[in-house]
């Protein structure tokens, strides 16, 4: 029997990182998002955000490409948020996502991460974000990525 752990952050945002996911109906953004997960026999631990981007970190089916489960969820989700007139600015989602595994030793601080997020941009603006992001990960950032 195989037994596979693949923890993954992502994070991804809104079209030209816009703030368009409002506080009020984000949950029913989050039901949707989980659904696709679900359908795809991956795990999700913890998923938060703020109105231009969403975290997540969950732990991916062996027999599903990360490529393909992001491409599903932002597809759905898209058909969601411009199909609801809760959403009247949404225009799409960025273009790419970013994803880092993680360790099981530092599960509980990405959780602590992505339930803070709210506190955690009064603090640092989202571009600051993703650069911290991808340097930890000793990959090169470009303002222009997930935009």
């Amino acid at each position: 029997m195989s037994k596979v752990r693949a923890l993954y952050h992502i994070v991804f945002c809104t079209k030209s990182r816009k703030m368009t996911i409002t506080d009020e109906f984000r949950r029913d953004l989050y039901s949707v998002i989980f659904s696709v997960i679900q359908k795809n026999n991956c795990h999700l631990i913890r998923m938060g955000g703020i109105a231009n981007h969403i975290h997540m970190l969950l732990d991916l089916n062996p027999q599903i490409a990360l490529s393909h489960l992001m491409r599903i969820i932002k597809s759905e989700s898209s058909g969601f948020l411009k199909r609801d007139k809760r959403f009247p600015l949404f225009e799409g989602w960025g273009t790419g996502y970013f994803a880092m595994t993680i360790s099981p030793e530092i599960k509980d601080n990405v959780i602590n991460y992505i339930n803070n997020q709210q506190n955690h941009h009064y603090i640092m603006p989202f571009d600051q974000e993703l650069e911290q992001f991808f340097r930890e990960a000793c990959m090169e950032f470009d303002e222009n990525e997930l935009s």
